[in-house]
């Protein structure tokens, strides 16, 4: 069975937005329980590994036109527009942070565990969004 290239698509976003939903999970747990390891820190970790294996897989199941086709201009596209975005998203997490530290009591630690998973998931999510408002 050979997949087609937007087969390849489809799971590459599938996995992804999965992968991104867990570092968003994992750094709105350490918020509301302020503590820098809500649940096992491997959680996001795996679910990368897991999405990077299953897009290699499909990459492997496909036939040599497919592979070629499926990281196409569109998608080369998409990928810049969700990097520039989550870097300034990123960049927003610094103040926005701050303030929710100042109000609340959130430990810095805790602060730090979750503004580093929101980065993943910024970019993660909205290389997702943008997939999805393209097909």
């Amino acid at each position: 069975m050979a997949l087609q290239d937007t087969d390849i698509s489809k799971v590459r976003t599938i996995l992804l937005g999965l992968t991104g939903l867990s570092c968003l999970l994992y750094a709105i747990l350490a918020v509301t329980q302020n503590t820098p390891q809500p649940i096992w820190w491997f959680v996001p970790t795996a679910m990368g590994v897991i999405a990077g294996i299953g897009t290699f897989v499909a990459f492997a199941m496909a036939d040599p036109a497919s592979r070629r086709m499926a990281p196409d201009e569109v998608y080369t596209l998409i990928t810049h527009r969700a990097q520039r975005h989550a870097y300034w998203l990123s960049l927003g997490l610094y103040p926005a942070f701050a303030v929710i530290i100042m109000t609340t009591g959130l430990e810095w630690n805790t602060a730090f565990a979750a503004m580093g998973t929101l980065t993943g998931a910024a970019y993660l999510l909205l290389l997702t969004f943008y997939e999805w408002r393209m097909s």
